[in-house]
């Protein structure tokens, strides 16, 4: 009885020691439309490992890419439109405090926090609002967005990960897509 248990014991522990650690999982998306915009609301959740990288001093660069996609029966998918957001982090040893740019391809903001807090989070890892399209510009069908979130490491440069297959350049990527919505034809509402 003892040698079975000991084998149980044995076999569980190797089994919680090669589970996978928490990794980061992508928020929604939530869509909504408001005055024939399409609004996307996502972000990060379960982000301890970026968390844990960020505050040993390694430049962080978080890559949000929101796709729009016409959904077709027979043919692929056509793509629509697209919003890439960009986020830095670096944690400043010397000054203590952490350093975040935002870039969305038309402003870059930064920002300075103290504490890798709830509003820091919340500003790094999470995106409200935004706005991707307008339903009067597209055709009547089937619609769904597509969040592709990357996470690279700033410290080395490009051409070294170009150069060595084994380094990867993005560390982390993810995707997930949203439930499908129709766009109506506004055309023929109006009449």
């Amino acid at each position: 009885m003892n040698k079975n248990l000991f084998i149980f014991i044995i076999v569980s522990i190797f089994f919680i020691l090669a589970a996978p650690p928490v990794t980061a999982e992508i928020l929604g998306p939530e869509i909504k439309i408001q005055d024939n915009d399409i609004f996307v609301n996502t972000g990060l959740t379960n982000t301890a490992e970026i968390e844990v990288m960020i505050n040993s001093g390694v430049e962080k660069e978080i890559l949000f890419t929101i796709e729009l996609f016409r959904l077709w029966n027979f043919w692929p998918d056509e793509f629509i439109a697209s919003k890439k957001i960009q986020r830095i982090i670096k944690y400043d040893n010397l000054r203590g405090q952490y350093l975040i740019s935002s870039y969305d391809g038309k402003l870059q903001i930064e920002k300075k926090f103290k504490d890798f807090d709830a509003s820091m989070k919340n500003w790094v890892f999470a995106l409200n609002k935004i706005n991707l399209a307008n339903t009067k510009e597209l055709e009547p069908g089937k619609y769904y967005i597509r969040v592709v979130v990357e996470s690279k490491s700033r410290e080395l440069p490009h051409v070294i990960g170009l150069l060595m297959l084994f380094i990867p350049e993005v560390e982390m990527s993810f995707a997930k897509e949203s439930e499908v919505f129709i766009v109506e034809d506004i055309k023929h509402e109006k009449s």
